[in-house]
């Protein structure tokens, strides 16, 4: 028992090297021994070999002594001098106790020497033996045990075999001879030095890499890999390029032929038997270890395949590069390779050189239009194996004979190609061959969230299935749309088309319109067709048959875009259908049987009624529970939305448009995944949910509804619904339970004319961000934000509303904005056109308010100080404005105040010196400020016209900051007048500035100041030169008169800005 439990506990010790060899250097170092070496190596054997040429004392190094425990054999090569070494003697003691201890195998080779001299011991050893034992004494236990490893040694048997063996070895030498690559290897060189370069930069000279090349079939992964392999082998001790590993494999022992090819093609001379793939994959690992190998794997299409041949990068030695080519990228990266390179097509003047050398490779080349060589080069796309093929069959051939050959390759393709492809496609399952065949015929460029829709809503896995497709290069994702060669595309047709060559009824997916019209107005249709569309670029128009659908049993998906069908009476559509996208549709109905209707969208059809016919059936057994999405914008002879309760899964429900919709039945209000309800112009709709319990909606729209009179209730928190649109409604107040909108950011209710009241409530809208009431007439009143110190939410305002807007409302008062808490973040405030006299004085505290419309309040007689951010002022038109607040305390950067025809400010004297001040100008970007009046401000200087001309000495042009202007309008005849400016800067010539603006409702004479920073005058700093500048500015007005016009240089010390030099006005005429 205990030798039996020694024997597998040795078995199971870590045997890193095969052979250890014991030996007197001086005697064999430079002759036998390095030929045996060399043959080890050459056969994979993994060998330890002590360099080291003196060694002092007779103790054995740990190294050694490790060495000898880690070997699964031991060689020793008795020589003349080898028994005068003790270390030898060390060693073989060693060895020899292994032998019994760790089952290590042990060989002897007698080198020049006899056995029975070893044995006696006779000659050199019984000389050495007596040596050792006058140095330790005849009795020593050392030179005894010396001794008996010696005759031990000498009566294992088998030496000679091994020597014979080892002599074949030691003859090997391997010759290796470059791989063909491709007769005309057009671009190859290029991406040979990308694939390297990519190599080498993931990693050292000394680790094992392994680097995948991906692409489609035809697009040159054998033939790069093969380039490589020539470019590199010389670099590595063994070599193997395995072909066609994907067809190979599929054959009975395939691996197990392609793993014995594998140690043959590196080991030439070894007599290699594997039996099962498990007993080839530690043979491959411990016989390559420690060698530097080159490896090519080439079409690989199943992770078993890298696994049993090159299953990590430790199965080799330091500085193995493992090549693996395959159209699968999850192959690779499954099998940990993180190196992959694209292989991509040849660009266009490759693409030209290549196909040119196999079709015009005959010395008498025949004369073809450029345009037909073009085309041909265009057809393949870039991919060799088209080049090959089409140039091949074209070469010698005439013009007519290349017209007549491309004209058939745009309908079906190349076999000879076609048979590459769809290699990829039949390693494919069912359902990502079926993704395949749709994206093929229907979807190849549209947006792929959109056809993982379709997809999805047809029962497949899409987002594996299109992931899949990108690794097997069948497709790519650009920008978020699916694409794919044209010969692959082609090859997916032709797929289908050879379900029935003949009769396309008996194919499963039909996209020519021509064969739509054949079984749809000739009733040919079977089961066999699974998917219709048609998106043609011209809009077709055919009539069809009420049963058009009816042996059509498995259809599952209807797309007709730009195609008019009309049909003596309502459709049938199979129960089968999922996917329905008919705009313009015929009026539609389904049979009896459960419902697989998925989306529904049919976008201004001619359906009347949902109810009986698309909604609800006569038989019992009607399901519409996987129904997610419902369009019927458009339809005008809609009337009523029915009972939806048994559709509790709609997200999505678009009546926009419906213009005879009268009625939406109350079930809506509580369909509790519906995100979208739209109804839009439905301007006859009256009846609608009084309550809406829609947990789920996100957007919710009711604008145009001219006739709806009430808001339904909000029930229960509403956390997704951020917009809210319900402008031009009849509605005539919101109800309190508008605060459960909790998450609403836009509210739109402008020109709901009716609105009369808002609920207090409505500040309870944490996230408002925009709320528009324009147009809301009958208002009079916004709510008081009342403040309650019991609201233990803590809603006391607006806190996150930026933009309100109240024009023409009819507010008499504007109360509410007394408190400017309520509106922390308000930047613009809309109050055109109301009643109210005065704004509050807190006004000033809104400190993110920039922009305020005032304009045609015509009560407004004053304006309070504002806040320093303001940007913009409008108050044209009022005409009972008396005072101003100071705008020169303002503190934005650029300004702009209408204040045109507020004639009371001209009467009480208000000049725009007193609106703008000129130290206010040197810390402005831009200004322009309108108001009534007939005078420039005195720190103008005056031109007598048009163009104003000027010039600016040299130490200016680093110190001026802008150009103001000033001009006085009037109207040609009458009192009211829309102006149009026009104007023009050149600076030395050259074009620096040019901008209109329009000027309304003018009532009497306006002085309208601009000014312009020097950043708006394009590169000034290059058109300032020599001692002086010219600056010339052109004004023209159409719709009134120019009667005074005036500028200034601002600079950045006030007394620079006169010393600009006014040139005499010279009157010319001007084109723009």
């Amino acid at each position: 028992m205990a030798s039996s439990s020694s024997s597998s506990s040795s078995s199971n010790l870590k045997r890193y090297y095969h052979v250890f060899l014991s030996f007197r250097g001086m005697d064999v170092r430079d002759t036998f021994l390095g030929h045996l070496c060399a043959g080890l190596d050459q056969s994979g054997i993994h060998t330890f070999m002590d360099n080291r040429e003196l060694r002092k004392g007779e103790q054995i190094s740990p190294v050694l002594m490790k060495a000898i425990e880690e070997s699964r054999i031991a060689v020793i090569v008795f020589t003349k001098n080898y028994a005068s070494s003790p270390w030898c003697l060390e060693e073989l003691a060693k060895i020899m106790e292994c032998k019994e201890q760790r089952d290590l195998e042990v060989f002897p080779v007698f080198y020049k020497v006899e056995p029975r001299e070893v044995r006696t011991p006779r000659k050199s050893y019984r000389k050495a033996m007596a040596t050792h034992e006058s140095k330790s004494g005849k009795d020593s236990g050392k030179v005894k045990r010396w001794k008996k490893a010696l005759l031990d040694a000498v009566l294992i048997g088998g030496e000679a075999e091994l020597i014979q063996r080892i002599v074949e070895e030691l003859s090997i030498h391997l010759q290796r001879a470059p791989l063909q690559v491709a007769p005309y290897p057009v671009g190859i060189d290029s991406q040979v030095q990308q694939v390297i370069s990519l190599s080498e930069n993931e990693t050292g000279d000394d680790d094992v890499r392994m680097v995948g090349l991906w692409g489609p079939g035809g697009i040159g992964k054998t033939t790069i890999a093969k380039a490589l392999y020539n470019y590199i082998e010389k670099d590595f001790q063994g070599t193997c390029f395995l072909e066609q590993v994907r067809e190979t494999s599929n054959k009975s022992n395939g691996l197990v032929s392609l793993q014995q090819k594998l140690l043959s093609q590196i080991f030439p001379r070894g007599n290699w038997m594997v039996d099962i793939v498990d007993g080839g994959i530690p043979l491959i690992r411990e016989r390559l270890c420690c060698k530097k190998v080159l490896l090519v794997l080439d079409d690989v299409d199943q992770l078993d395949q890298p696994n049993a041949l090159a299953g990590e990068g430790r199965w080799f030695g330091k500085g193995s590069r493992i090549i693996v080519t395959s159209r699968d990228k999850h192959v690779l990266t499954s099998h940990g390779i993180n190196c992959v390179y694209e292989v991509k097509t040849l660009y266009d003047d490759d693409a030209q050189d290549l196909f040119g050398r196999y079709a015009f490779k005959n010395s008498k080349k025949v004369e073809i239009r450029r345009d037909l060589i073009d085309r041909a080069v265009h057809y393949a796309k870039g991919l060799p194996l088209a080049l090959r093929v089409f140039g091949s069959f074209l070469c010698g051939r005439e013009e007519p004979a290349w017209e007549s050959a491309l004209h058939n390759l745009s309908k079906s393709p190349d076999q000879t190609i076609n048979q590459v492809l769809k290699i990829s496609f039949d390693g494919l399952d069912h359902n990502t061959k079926e993704i395949f065949l749709d994206i093929a015929c229907f979807f190849k460029g549209k947006g792929i969230e959109y056809i993982k829709e379709v997809l999805d809503g047809c029962g497949f896995e899409s987002t594996i299935g299109i992931e899949v497709l990108i690794e097997r290069s069948l497709i790519t994702n650009k920008h978020g749309t699916p694409q794919m060669h044209d010969l692959i595309q082609l090859m997916g047709k032709d797929i289908v088309n050879q379900e029935c060559p003949d009769d396309p009824g008996k194919r499963s997916r039909l996209w020519i319109f021509e064969d739509v019209v054949e079984i749809l107005c000739e009733d040919t249709g079977t089961r066999a067709v699974k998917a219709i569309v048609l998106d043609s670029p011209e809009k077709k128009e055919i009539t069809i048959s009420p049963r058009a659908f009816a042996n059509l049993k498995r259809l599952r998906m209807v797309i007709l875009s730009r195609v008019h069908i009309s049909s003596q009476g309502p459709v049938r559509l199979p129960n089968e259908l999922r996917w329905l996208k008919w705009p313009n549709a015929p009026d539609l109905e389904f049979g009896c049987g459960p419902k697989k209707l998925v989306v529904i969208d049919v976008p201004r059809s001619h359906i009347k009624q949902l109810g009986g016919k698309i909604m609800v059936s006569p038989c019992d057994d009607w399901n519409s529970k996987n129904l997610t999405s419902m369009n019927f914008g458009g339809c005008e002879s809609l009337a009523s939305v029915p009972d939806l309760s048994s559709v509790p899964n709609l997200e999505s429900l678009n009546l926009n448009g419906c213009k005879s919709l009268v009625e939406v039945h109350q079930s809506v209000g509580y369909l509790d995944k519906l995100k979208f309800l739209l109804l839009k112009r439905c301007s006859n709709l009256r009846i609608f949910p009084n309550k809406l319990k829609t947990k789920s909606l996100q957007t919710f729209s009711l604008s145009g509804c001219s006739k709806l009179e009430e808001f339904p209730d909000i029930l229960g928190k509403m956390e997704h619904l951020e917009n809210l649109q319900a402008q031009g409604t009849a509605i005539r107040e919101l109800p309190t339970s508008i605060e459960n909108l909790v998450s609403v950011k836009w509210m739109k209710l402008g020109n709901c004319k009716n609105l009369a009241r808002l609920p207090s409530s409505i500040y309870k809208l944490p996230n408002l961000e925009c709320l528009w009431l324009g147009g809301c007439s009958n208002l009079v009143t916004f709510p008081k934000n009342l403040e309650d110190s019991t609201d233990h939410d803590g809603h006391l305002g607006f806190p996150n509303l930026e933009i309100l807007g109240l024009d023409g409302c009819n507010l008499s008062e504007v109360d509410f904005l007394e408190s400017s808490s309520g509106f922390p973040k308000l930047h613009t405030l809309e109050l055109p056109k109301n009643k109210f006299t005065h704004l509050p004085t807190s006004i000033k505290k809104y400190l993110a308010l920039d922009w305020l419309d005032v304009g045609e309040c015509q009560h407004l007689q004053e304006i309070p100080q504002l806040p320093s951010t303001m940007h913009v002022l409008r108050a044209d038109g009022c005409k009972s404005l008396q005072k101003l607040p100071d705008l020169s305390s303002l503190s934005s950067d650029f300004l702009e105040v209408d204040l045109s025809s507020c004639g009371e400010l001209f009467r009480k004297g208000v000049k725009m010196a007193d609106v703008s001040l000129l130290e206010g100008l040197r810390k402005m970007s831009s200004v322009n400020i309108l108001l009534n009046g007939t005078e420039l401000p005195e720190w103008f200087l005056h031109s007598e016209g048009v163009p104003i001309s000027f010039k600016v000495p040299q130490d200016l042009y680093d110190k001026f900051l802008g150009l103001a202007l000033c001009v006085v309008l009037g109207p040609e005849e009458g009192k009211g007048f829309n102006a149009l400016c026009d104007v023009l800067i050149r600076i030395n010539g050259q074009k620096v500035f040019n901008q209109m603006t329009n000027l309304y409702a003018l009532e009497s004479d306006h002085v309208w100041l601009k000014y312009l920073e020097r950043d708006m005058l394009g590169e000034v700093g290059k058109l300032l030169v020599n001692d002086w500048s010219h600056f010339e500015v052109i004004i023209r007005v159409e719709g009134g008169r120019l009667k005074k016009c005036g500028f200034r240089l601002i600079c950045e010390q006030q007394e620079d800005d006169l010393r600009v030099v006014l040139q005499p006005h010279v009157p010319i005429y001007w084109i723009f």
